[in-house]
């Protein structure tokens, strides 16, 4: 399909939408619709990256992991999750100590020495609110 037949039509849509150019967009592509040369016409020089595009979409959708078809049912997680911590002969299996060094430490306090005190003293001075006489 030649480019005056696209341009034609693009000039009769905004003829007809009275410049308006979103009008102008909604009859091209209800004609579009209903001439297979127009949409053809409008859609050539963009063919390369739509058949790219549908291309690079499905070769996405092939390399999408499957879910795994094995998932324990959920007795089977139950039972997994209720044995966790406990040793082959059914004995409690104690915690690593890794687990109660990973616990955070209580935060102390150092104790205040005098510039530091100078420094709250000064801080508590500027904010102060001036009394009015």
């Amino acid at each position: 399909m030649s480019d005056s037949y696209v341009n034609g039509k693009v000039r009769e849509a905004l003829q007809a939408a009275k410049g308006s150019p979103s009008v102008a967009q909604k009859l091209l592509i209800n004609w579009a619709v209903q001439d297979p040369d127009l949409l053809l016409g409008m859609a050539q020089p963009f063919l390369k990256a739509i058949a790219g595009a549908a291309v690079a979409r499905a070769g996405r959708r092939a390399a999408a992991p499957k879910a795994a078809g094995g998932a324990l049912s959920r007795e089977a997680l139950e039972r997994v999750l209720s044995r966790m911590g406990e040793a082959d002969d059914g004995d409690v299996v104690p915690q690593p100590a890794a687990r109660a060094a990973a616990a955070p430490a209580p935060i102390r306090q150092a104790p205040s020495g005098v510039s530091h005190e100078k420094s709250m003293l000064t801080l508590a001075k500027a904010f102060a609110a001036k009394k009015v006489r």
